[in-house]
Parts: C-alpha cells; structure tokens; sequence
C-alpha cells in the first residue's frame, strides 16, 4: 500500500528541478498543510507507541503469571514479542515520514522568508514518484550505521513499490540491521521474507538469507536447527558460491554440535 504522505515528501524532497513562480500565500498555505500532515503522523506515531507500551504490560503480566502459576505461556509470549518487533517496525517507518514532513516544512518556511525579499521566486519542485531516491536513501542510511532510519526508508520503499526488482535488497538489508545489533530473533524472520517470497526465482540473496539465518541459530546456541538451514542452503545452491559455503560450515559443525 502505499504512503500518500510518503509519497508527496518524497517529490519535495528527493528530485531536481524547478517549477513555476510561486506566490507568498501559496507557500504559506503548503507549510499549513504540511504542518497539519505532520500532526496526523505524530497522532499516529503517539498511538503506535501506546500500543507497543501496552503489550509491554501484558508481556509483563503474563511473566508475572508464568511465575507464580507455572503455567506453559511460552507460546503467547513469542506472539507479544512478535507484536512488539512489528509495532516496532510501524514506528520507524512513521519517524522516517516524519523527518521528511520536518525537513519539508523546514525548506518551505526559509522559502516564504526568502521570498518576502524577492521579487522572483522559485521552488525545486517534482511532479513524479522517487522511488530511486527514496532506495538510495536507506542504502546510505545502512552504509552510516543508521539502523532505524534504514529501515523506515526501506519499509517505506518496499511498501510503496512492491514489485520493484529491488526489494528483495531491501529486505535483506533491513534484515542486516538486526543482525549487526545481535537481535538475532528478529533477523531470523526478516531473512525468511526473502526465502518465502523468492525461493525458486533465482537470485543470491536466498542462499545468503539461509546462510545468515544457520549463522543467527549458531549465536542462539542452536546448533542442530542451524545444521538443518546450511543443508537446505546446499540443496538450493548445490553448484554455487553459497552452496559451496554452507556445505564446508555444514562438515565443520557436524564435528563440534552435540
């Protein structure tokens, strides 16, 4: 689905050019509606976060019960800390947005300012979609170690674009943002999107995801089930690089998991 509101911060911001001359009133009238835009994504963003505290209490609550019960809440608890990483992932793409509505306000207001002065005014303006823009932005967000703003940019991108050829990339990356920060649970399920949605459709990135994920069960001390990802790694890439990988990792593992 994709973002009105991502969409339209995205002509302002990402593409060159310009457009017509704009008078004063129009400009103040577009920060007026960005400002008001950007009250809706904090509303939103407010309301995420009170459900995400909300789940907090009830994992809490149900720890609380485990303890004194002794009941088997295992499973309800990995649905919760489910929620939670997915609530999680709304808000970070809402902060994204949010910093584009600021960045754009911001850039609007110095223009009416600039413009009280001149008697020329001009806007860089776009009048289509930037979905490369919006692409390279999480890139160099993951490049300087940003992980949250990675993936806003990329969840938004994967959202608004899904059959771009890309996405796969985008998934793998904002996959590594968990890795690289040991949230190696949340990793795992990212990784799996990829093998899911693009198993038999060619491409690297399956093998690497199989091959992150043996490498995630590893740091959880879960050997045996990291031994059963390396051999559906060298099932899918029997003649290739990755293949090749998870065969040598699978021999060495076999000696060491008990």
């Amino acid at each position: 689905m994709k973002h009105p509101i991502a969409l339209f911060i995205t002509l302002l911001l990402f593409a060159p050019g310009c457009v017509s001359i704009w008078h004063h009133n129009e400009l103040e009238q577009r920060v007026q509606t960005l400002e008001i835009q950007k009250a809706e994504l904090e509303a939103q963003q407010e309301k995420e976060r009170t459900e995400r505290e909300q789940i907090r209490t009830e994992m809490g609550e149900a720890t609380d019960a485990l303890r004194r019960g002794g009941a088997n809440l295992g499973a309800d608890l990995d649905i919760l800390k489910n929620d939670i990483a997915k609530l999680k992932g709304k808000e970070e793409e809402f902060a994204f947005q949010l910093s584009r509505v600021n960045e754009a306000v911001a850039a609007l207001k110095q223009t009416v300012e600039e413009r009280a002065n001149s008697p020329v005014p001009q806007l860089p303006l776009t009048v289509t979609e930037n979905k490369d823009s919006l692409f390279a932005a999480g890139k160099e967000a993951f490049e300087a170690g940003d992980n949250s703003k990675t993936r806003g940019a990329l969840r938004t991108f994967v959202d608004s674009f899904p059959d771009d050829q890309r996405v796969p990339e985008a998934y793998y990356l904002i996959a590594e943002t968990y890795f690289r920060t040991e949230q190696y649970g949340q990793a795992i399920k990212e990784y799996h999107i990829i093998h899911d949605k693009y198993r038999g459709k060619g491409g690297a990135l399956v093998g690497k995801s199989l091959l992150r994920i043996a490498e995630a069960l590893i740091k959880q001390g879960e050997c045996k089930k990291a031994m059963a990802v390396y051999q559906l790694a060298v099932d899918h890439d029997k003649k290739g690089p990755d293949g090749r990988k998870a065969k040598q990792a699978l021999t060495s593992l076999k000696k060491t998991c008990k």
